[in-house]
């Protein structure tokens, strides 16, 4: 091999090397055995919102000194905000009777209810801790009013199928460590708790 052969070799290596960006990271849940009848039979899952930190390639983590920063261990697998939107529209799917998916809707017919999440922080802490915390909101429109077969009385009102809904969170799980495998464990578990009180909010 020629030098200029090699160097050419090298600088691939170099460029496949930077491009790779380092071992992934899948965030999966485990299977809830909560199993509850919600109150529509579709529900809109709104694409979440994440911090910025949070919505990037690179894990983040909190520091001693509270310092967001990035991680040098790796990457997440996916893209934070569409695989955390996919993760509770599968799980409310197993966990309740609704037939849920994320935008853009999928079925026919247009859902019954809509569900919005909107996380302020997600991030493994100093504390040892994976936090999660910020505010969801469901909701459904209001059903045009029923004509009353007696026409000296007006329409009867019709409730929506889902009430509006705005929750708090703030979920704490316990970090193994700080490796990256502990943390999207923590992160996955953390999700499952926060599904599983959506998923009872939609029974109620």
């Amino acid at each position: 091999m020629t030098f200029k052969t090699l160097a050419a070799a090298l600088a691939i290596f170099s460029l496949t090397a930077c491009g790779t960006g380092g071992p992934q990271y899948l965030v999966e849940s485990k299977p809830s055995d909560l199993h509850v009848r919600a109150s529509v039979s579709t529900l809109l899952v709104r694409t979440v919102s994440l911090p910025t930190y949070a919505a990037d390639e690179k894990i983040a983590i909190q520091d001693e000194k509270g310092v967001v920063r990035e991680a040098e261990f790796g990457l997440w697998a996916d893209e934070p905000e569409r695989a955390t939107t996919l993760q509770v529209s599968r799980q409310l799917n197993q966990m309740t009777s609704a037939k849920v998916a994320p935008e853009p809707w999928p079925l026919p017919e247009p859902p019954q209810g809509v569900l919005d999440i909107r996380f302020e922080t997600f991030i493994a802490t100093n504390e040892n801790v994976f936090r999660m915390s910020g505010q969801y909101f469901m909701g459904s429109e209001t059903p045009d009013p029923i004509d009353d077969p007696d026409f000296d009385k007006p329409p009867r009102q019709v409730p929506p199928p889902l009430p509006s809904k705005a929750r708090l969170f703030d979920i704490a799980i316990p970090l193994a460590n700080k490796g990256p495998a502990a943390i999207a464990a923590a992160q996955a578990a953390a999700l499952t708790s926060l599904t599983e009180s959506i998923a009872r909010d939609l029974s109620r």
